[in-house]
């Protein structure tokens, strides 16, 4: 692991954020979005496709950011 010039308070407090992350409900919320429009119980305009588009990527940079600050490389699709 490479060293990233970080504290370990500071890598201790990414560490913990990046945990809350990928324990939060945000990906089975996500599935359950989708599910719903599949099946057609909730219609999606353009501008919410958009909307959830745009939350999506912004759980990826998070994600992303927080691997980075921790001086990991994310694996597989991020």
């Amino acid at each position: 692991m490479r060293r990233t010039g970080l504290s370990v308070e500071d890598r201790q407090a990414h560490a913990r954020a990046l945990a809350l992350l990928g324990q939060s409900r945000l990906s089975s919320n996500l599935n359950q979005i989708a599910h719903a429009v599949n099946i057609g119980v909730l219609p999606v305009t353009p501008e919410t496709e958009l909307e959830l588009f745009g939350a999506l990527a912004d759980i990826r940079e998070i994600r992303r950011l927080l691997m980075t600050a921790l001086g990991l490389k994310p694996e597989g699709r991020s």
